[in-house]
């Protein structure tokens, strides 16, 4: 029954078209005689200069024609009926996804008169009310970005804001933008309208290197209905076409440490963080067939090594050899065996355990910094060093039949390959990222009012990140035995998911594998998208659908191989409890099971932009989702049961559906833009958008037993058999607490998210060059995911023990999904925009907003920071996210000077340009919490109370952000401090580019560019948000940066 129903939407999804995730470019306007009548029957040319096409279209009776999905770039429009004059509209340079209007006023005359009027960029958007933003070719070139990574330049469009301000520095993927309050996870990134994202976390997967894109549209709110699925920013990227000749370039980016400033924590003598930097590569396109068949293509490489310097503390001999003597008299060791003194805190050979002695010996280097000889004390120097390589390629082929069909494909690959290696260098993990995106469409036109596309797409992550100890038997060649099961339940571990198990002492550098050594990700997305557009008197219709199949196999864990910790409860000194082999405490191996979720999501729309008037464009649309639950054919998640013995909940398999399926999710689209002069308009519009959701919050249901979970088991001095390195998990151990677990609701609800969204805009044009837009935006976002403690302790902290006050005491911590939370945002947008004025290109995007929530997180896992969960109400406050104030400049000036200089003068002093970003921001609000459990409720964010006194303070200094005097310990007590009652640093920063373009006297066209380009240029400190926990010692205090001081990189491209 299922497959018949996804055939039978697959069929109405052909015939009737499918939501399109592509970006429909497009020229349309209205051709009237003298009068003012409208001229039918009027043909209209389209005339791409770098391809030779063009595209034909012939008035309706309203005077009114159309040409759609063209290729972003410029155009020559023209039409000339008999007994008028000819008219050629030259210079038409036109956006992605922009209906850019060319009217034409005939006058008479005879078509052998031609009247040629330059046209350049509409600046206005006078047919909808998408709230959105184009980055073009020129400034995704041009522009300075550190890391060369497109969504830097998103923040050019009012709205946007950069979650994670100093991921882009580096080479991780990972999109960290959101627009207009939405949450990270809600958006989505197309390339040439194919999805590519990852199932698991929503991310993007693949960055295409800066000199591959056209250009790409960053759409923030109230877009058309044929956008959805997701609920959030919605970026298209349009992959650079082939043209009539050849073109392309060469190019090579360099970084080096040496170049860069100290990082305001790290002065003069430590050593800098090492940066080996290069990203180089080219592009070529043109034709292939003449006027017939282009291709484009593109490689670009990254060599990156990334050394950090650090230093640590490691056992000495005389300490591996069971010395202790230097404690004395201020620690005398205990024997917990026995209770008993150990005579002059030294261990005996007989008494020190073989098995911690050879893998402390093997696995843990000796102290390497001269004249270190005090234990305890810091004597080893190292470093963790990551090795990225990364090559991308990509191809696109564009193929004309005839005027009326075209058929275009694009291939991208991308393989990322990043050894890592810890301060201890016995440890690390290679992570490989290999990634394949494809896509195909073809495109009819039936007629001049009549056009079918159809897309069909593959995405493809296969993220292996996996530890070098990850073989048969290698637990066993440690001497530790009885941890290939997982516990609590004892499910053997398959081969592959033995490691070598965390081996912590407390002081110490680590040894052992974690979960970043054991992380798999498989995702695959198919999609299928069609979409027809015809004209209809004064409507422009569009209907289509979307029909997506979405895989994804993934691990999830926290301790995959165990974790064995040696604090010095047992005998006084950790170091020395590790050489006697007693943990204090053993964390059971969870394993590393696979879950392999599946999913169909179906989309269909109808769009009606309706030309009521001249003036007034009207934009209606209905959209309707349909998210299937997902499934996992592994059947490796559980979850619990509550009915069948509320007393004491019991772990059972999940069931298909996982939940119920939501057959409500209809989203309205409303819009308008009224033309109250030719140089001014009013935009205004309302819309409804859903999301479909993520895997991780079903992947992580599989860190439940019996297929995972762990549990703690508990060592006491002189207390029982102690557990001991050799057998961390025999039968007799004392466990310390039940498992914790993951659960979803036990009425089998998901209500899918949604996100209602409304603005009112005003634009007006200066002279041709110039624009300014000034507007509010808001947004409210209702069953927002989120999680919470749902085994919290009875009603109040207090006194006595916590596990006997759980209302399932046969439990630890259980963790609810949830989808009850909500935000609200409220914004003043204003946008400026200057082009090409004398060579100089501004774009200024301003935004004063409040973004308010009831849960902080807004990336994957929906983690609910509430301090009583009985009360997610009292947690409404100004979101982690809110940034009141960004303004961001972004400019790229040509410098006018000496062009017409001759000889080497005019060489040397001609070509200069200059370039910069501008970004000006508020800090963010973050929450202040107690360092230990105070209250007496196991609670993780546990808030303190307030003193009375100011938390704001007059002399604000990274030592003393605010005043830690108005908050105190909460003892046994909800603390009454709200919620994010602190804002941290702002962000100041200016990043600068100078180029020298040489013109190559040899050959026209040719040029060889070089660009020094300085980031963060006056190498103002960027601060992290202070030490936010009661109790630490540097509390109220910071201590690092968000972003690097000064880096400078240089540029060298050859482009022909």
């Amino acid at each position: 029954m299922r497959h018949l129903f996804f055939l039978v939407a697959f069929a109405v999804a052909y015939v009737l078209a499918a939501r399109a995730q592509t970006i429909d470019t497009a020229i349309l306007g209205t051709v009237l005689d003298p009068a003012g009548a409208p001229v039918s029957g009027a043909t209209v040319t389209i005339l791409q200069p770098t391809t030779g096409l063009s595209r034909v279209s012939v008035t309706s009776q309203e005077g009114t024609y159309e040409a759609r999905y063209l290729v972003p770039g410029e155009y020559v429009v023209e039409t000339g009926p008999a007994g008028f004059r000819r008219e050629r509209r030259t210079g038409v340079v036109i956006q992605l996804g922009q209906q850019a209007r060319i009217d034409f006023s005939l006058l008479v005359g005879t078509v052998e008169e031609t009247m040629e009027v330059s046209t350049g960029v509409p600046l206005l958007q006078t047919e909808n009310a998408t709230i959105a933003g184009v980055v073009d070719q020129e400034r995704v070139e041009s522009l300075p970005i550190n890391g060369r990574r497109f969504d830097d330049l998103a923040v050019l469009t009012p709205g946007v804001i950069v979650y994670n301000p100093d991921l882009h520095s580096s080479s991780t993927d990972g999109s960290e933008i959101g627009g207009n309050g939405g949450r990270l996870i809600w958006g989505q990134v197309n390339v040439d309208g194919i999805t590519m994202v990852n199932n698991r976390h929503n991310y993007v997967n693949v960055y295409p290197s800066l000199d591959a894109i056209e250009e790409f549209k960053v759409q923030t709110g109230n877009y058309s209905a044929e956008y959805g699925g997701n609920a959030g920013t919605n970026i298209n990227i349009q992959i650079k076409s082939g043209t009539k000749q050849f073109h392309g370039n060469i190019f090579e980016f360099f970084r080096n440490e040496a170049l860069d400033a100290r990082n305001y924590f790290l002065p003069a003598p430590q050593p800098k963080n090492e940066l080996r930097q290069n990203q180089f590569g080219g592009t070529l396109g043109g034709p292939v067939w003449k006027n017939k068949t282009f291709f484009f293509a593109s490689y670009e490489g990254i060599r990156s090594i990334a050394d950090s310097p650090s230093q640590g503390i490691v056992l000495t001999q005389g300490q591996r050899n069971g010395d202790f003597s230097y404690l004395l008299p201020a620690v005398q060791l205990i024997d917990p065996k026995t209770g008993a003194p150990i005579p002059g805190n030294i261990i005996l050979p007989g008494q020190i355990d073989t098995v911690a002695q050879n893998i402390v010996n093997q696995y843990m280097p000796l102290p390497n910094i001269p004249g270190a000889t005090t234990p305890n004390s810091t004597n080893y120097a190292g470093s963790s060093r990551g090795d990225l390589t990364v090559h991308q390629g990509i191809i696109r082929v564009d193929h004309y039949f005839s005027t009326k069909d075209q058929l275009f494909a694009h291939y991208i690959y991308a393989h990322r390959n990043f050894p890592l290696t810890e301060i201890n260098p016995n440890f690390k993990f290679t992570g490989t990222y290999p990634i394949h995106n494809f896509q195909a469409q073809y495109i009819h036109t039936f007629s001049p009012s009549f056009m079918n596309e159809f897309r069909a797409g593959f995405d493809l992550e296969n993220v292996a990140q996996l530890g070098t100890h990850r073989t048969a038997g290698f637990i066993e060649s440690l001497g530790i035995t009885g941890m290939k099961v997982n516990g609590p339940n004892g499910r053997p571990l398959r081969v592959d998911e033995e490691g070598f198990p965390l081996l912590g002492i407390s002081g110490y550098i680590g040894m052992g594998d974690d979960f970043s050594a054991s992380n798999l990700d498989n995702s695959r997305t198919y999609q299928f998208v069609d979409n027809v557009s015809f004209i209809k008197g004064k409507h422009t219709f569009k209907v289509g659908g979307d029909v997506r199949r979405l895989l994804d196999d993934a691990t999830t864990n926290n301790t995959p191989f165990g974790d064995l910790s040696f604090t010095g409860d047992l005998s006084g000194d950790a170091a020395a409890d590790y050489m006697l082999g007693i943990p204090r405490t053993v964390l059971t191996p969870e394993g590393v099971p696979i879950t392999a979720a599946r999913q169909w999501r179906f989309a269909f729309y109808g769009q009606d932009d309706w030309k009521v008037t001249p003036k007034l464009t009207l934009n209606l649309g209905l959209r309707y989702d349909l998210f299937n639950p997902p499934h996992d054919i592994n059947h490796s998640i559980y979850t619990l049961d509550f009915i069948t013995n509320p007393a004491a909940p019991a772990f059972i398999p999940v069931t298909d559906p996982i939940w119920t399926l939501s057959h409500r999710d209809f989203s309205p689209r409303l819009g308008f833009a009224y033309s109250l002069t030719p140089n001014m308009v009013v935009r205004g519009g309302y819309g409804v958008f859903y999301f479909g959701g993520q895997f991780d919050h079903i992947n992580i249901l599989q860190l439940n037993p019996p297929t995972a979970g762990s549990v703690t088991i508990l060592n006491q001095s002189g207390v029982g058999n102690l557990t001991t390195i050799e057998n961390p998990m025999p039968p007799s151990a004392n466990l310390a607490s039940p498992p914790n677990a993951v659960t979803l609701p036990s009425d089998g609800k998901h209500p899918d998210t949604y996100v209602q969204n409304w603005n009112l805009q005003a634009a007006r044009q200066f002279g041709k060059n110039d624009v300014v837009e000034v507007g509010y935006v808001g947004s409210k976002g209702t069953h927002v995911d989120t999680s919470f403690r749902y085994n919290w302790n009875q009603p109040d902290p207090g006194p006595g023990d916590i596990q006997s006050r759980r209302p399932y005491p046969t439990l630890s911590r259980i963790r609810m999904q949830s989808y009850g939370s909500n935000t609200i945002y409220h914004s003043l947008q204003a946008r400026f925009e200057h082009r090409l004025s004398k060579q100089l290109n501004l774009t200024t995007a301003y935004t004063y907003s409040h973004l308010i929530d009831d849960s902080a997180n807004t990336t994957n896992d929906g983690g609910c920071q509430c301090q009583n969960p009985r009360n997610i109400k009292a947690e409404r406050a100004s979101s982690l996210f809110d940034q009141r104030h960004v303004l961001v400049v972004g400019y790229v000036w040509d410098i006018p000077f000496a062009k017409s200089w001759k000889g080497p003068a005019g060489t040397l002093a001609s070509g200069w340009s200059f370039q910069g970003i501008v970004t000006l921001a508020s800090g963010n609000p973050f929450d202040i919490q107690e360092s230990s459990d105070t209250q007496n409720n196991d609670g993780i964010y546990e808030r303190p109370s307030l003193t009375g006194q100011k938390i704001s303070t007059a002399n604000r200094s990274p030592d003393h952000w605010f005043n830690t005097n108005a908050f105190k310990p909460s003892i046994l007590v909800y603390g009454d401090s709200p919620r994010n009652p602190v804002v941290g640093p702002g962000k100041h920063e200016f990043d600068l580019s100078l180029g020298k373009t040489f013109k190559m006297p040899y050959r026209e066209n040719h040029s060889l560019q070089f660009r020094a380009e300085f980031f963060n240029a006056f190498n103002t400190p960027q601060f992290a948000n202070p030490d936010r926990f009661l109790g630490d010692g540097d509390f109220g205090k910071i201590t690092n940066t968000n972003l690097p001081n000064r880096e400078l990189q240089f540029g060298l491209k050859y482009k022909f």
